[in-house]
């Protein structure tokens, strides 16, 4: 066993450089190219495994040498398919006749164990679990095993008993090995199918959330204007009655096209009729439209913004967007406070800072801040916050928040700047 100790350099050498070669195929390439592209790269990857492990093999005191071929060999073999699995080997074969002596010994060897592969291979490709792949890997090694001690022992006469027991030891390490990358290959296939499977049912249940919101949030308010269209059908109603009945159906019904409007807005972010915007302009006009708002809730709005940076963008939905950011601000502070907005320019972009000091958010609120279905208010369906972060990312900015429960919430946005408002939006398209 002093051989095996002496050479444990080389063995964990070939070990590494054969699993860092399928890891390779397996994680980044197989699935994702054609059968006979697949096919080919299996060859390659196989191939240059099998020649590494023949040039590095494992040194006896009497000359004969072992090394870890049967492992790329047989795992090529069974994910790559029959024609992979005479490719692999033709090429071992090739490859041994080159390095010399005692070529007949791998000759019988190998094609007995090609043809095992042959009869394993298609009951692999069949096999749905990893016990069961795991059993047929394990299967063909334990042949491998068997048709090399058999084959040397008959044709090597100068094996000794020493060297017989050392290769019997070193073949069932390969076998382990077989075992080992297959089952390693498996688990991870598996935890991937799972991953993507999870990933399809949270896009589901995102889906189920937001159109159950969708539905409820809308039929409150068609309800409601149902109801009152019927009570217009009452006789003996005055004009006062029906005036009041047709504007309570219609602000349900405005209510309603918002919620079909942000919805629609998140579901598709892109921009139409974009126009280059003084962003000043702009925020000086919503500090203006949303002050009586304010008030109403005991919210002093102060401001502070650089003038002359423009940006990119619909003006529609940046105003909605802003509208959004600033009016939750107001409503994170029920007791009243004080929402700051701020404009400057930081490198190329603009930096839009609306800040309030309200009743602030925990870390688990500020990761699913933008989610779907997500408010931190008492009523709403969250698809306001939503439209924010579309918007931004529709326009090439991205949104920054920082928040304390009890000391309130900053919002931050960045969005390009242009340098020359005179520009049509076509001519900065390009000279950009």
């Amino acid at each position: 066993m002093s051989t095996l100790f002496d050479n444990i350099e080389t063995i964990l050498l070939k070990i590494l450089l054969v699993y860092f070669c399928f890891s390779i195929y397996f994680k980044f390439i197989e699935r994702k190219t054609r059968k006979l592209t697949n096919e080919i790269i299996l060859v390659l990857v196989s191939g240059i495994s099998i020649v590494l492990c023949m040039t590095l093999p494992i040194m006896f005191t009497t000359g004969y040498t072992v090394d870890f071929r049967q492992v790329p060999f047989i795992v090529g073999a069974l994910y790559g398919g029959r024609r992979v699995a005479a490719f692999l080997l033709f090429t071992l074969l090739a490859y041994r006749f080159y390095l010399g002596p005692n070529f007949e010994v791998a000759v019988i060897t190998y094609f007995l164990l090609f043809l095992t592969l042959w009869y394993i291979i298609p009951k692999f490709n069949k096999a749905v679990t990893i016990r069961k792949r795991v059993y047929l890997a394990t299967l063909a090694s334990l042949f491998g095993l068997l048709f090399k001690v058999i084959v040397s022992f008959l044709i090597i006469a100068d094996l000794t008993s020493e060297s017989f027991m050392f290769l019997i030891s070193f073949l069932i390490t390969q076998s382990i090995g077989v075992i080992f990358f297959v089952f390693s290959n498996e688990t991870l296939r598996k935890d991937a199918l799972l991953a993507k499977e999870i990933g399809k049912l949270e896009k589901l249940k995102t889906v189920s959330e937001l159109a159950a919101s969708i539905s409820h949030e809308v039929r409150n308010p068609l309800t409601v204007t149902k109801g009152f269209l019927q009570l217009l059908r009452e006789p003996g109603l005055t004009d006062q009655d029906k005036n009041g009945y047709v504007e309570t159906a219609l602000e349900a019904l405005e209510n309603a096209e918002t919620i079909i409007t942000d919805y629609l807005t998140f579901a598709k972010p892109s921009l139409e009729n974009i126009r280059i915007l003084d962003i000043h302009k702009k925020l000086t006009n919503i500090k203006n439209f949303t002050m009586p708002y304010a008030m109403m809730n005991n919210v002093e709005i102060e401001v502070s913004l650089e003038e002359n940076i423009y940006i990119v963008g619909e003006k529609e939905k940046v105003h909605q967007c802003l509208i959004n950011v600033v009016k939750n601000g107001i409503e994170a502070m029920p007791q009243g406070g004080k929402l700051k907005i701020g404009l400057k320019r930081s490198g190329d972009n603009a930096m839009i800072t609306i800040a309030d000091t309200g009743i602030g958010m925990n870390e688990e609120q500020l990761e699913r801040l933008g989610n779907p279905f997500f408010t931190t208010k008492d009523i709403g369906t969250g698809l306001g916050t939503m439209v924010v972060y579309s918007v931004v990312k529709a326009m090439g900015g991205e949104i920054n928040v920082d928040s304390e429960p009890g000391k309130g919430t900053s919002f931050s946005i960045l969005l390009p700047v242009v340098e020359n408002s005179d520009l049509s939006f076509e001519e900065i398209v390009k000279s950009s």
